[in-house]
């Protein structure tokens, strides 16, 4: 199930890690790589996703696959940089 309210708190905790490193100098090219990487990935596996759902008819399904995608990504994400 989409929530919301842990989805947003899980993108701002990323993104303040990521702009914190950035500030302090150590975020390093690895790391930006694969940020870069990692939202290459969230989207073309979100837009799979979605046409999956568009394929079987169900438009409600295939914004909530699309949706699931980057909720896991970014979940992913804070978890690993915490």
């Amino acid at each position: 199930m989409f929530d919301l309210w842990q989805f947003g708190l899980d993108i701002q905790q990323v993104m303040t890690i990521r702009i914190l490193s950035l500030m302090s100098g150590e975020l390093s090219g690895r790391e930006a790589r694969r940020m870069i990487n990692e939202k290459q990935t969230a989207y073309a596996d979100a837009q799979i996703a979605g046409a999956r759902g568009l394929l079987t008819g169900d438009l409600m399904e295939a914004g909530y696959n699309m949706i699931d995608v980057y909720q896991r990504a970014v979940r992913a994400n804070c978890v690993r940089l915490s």
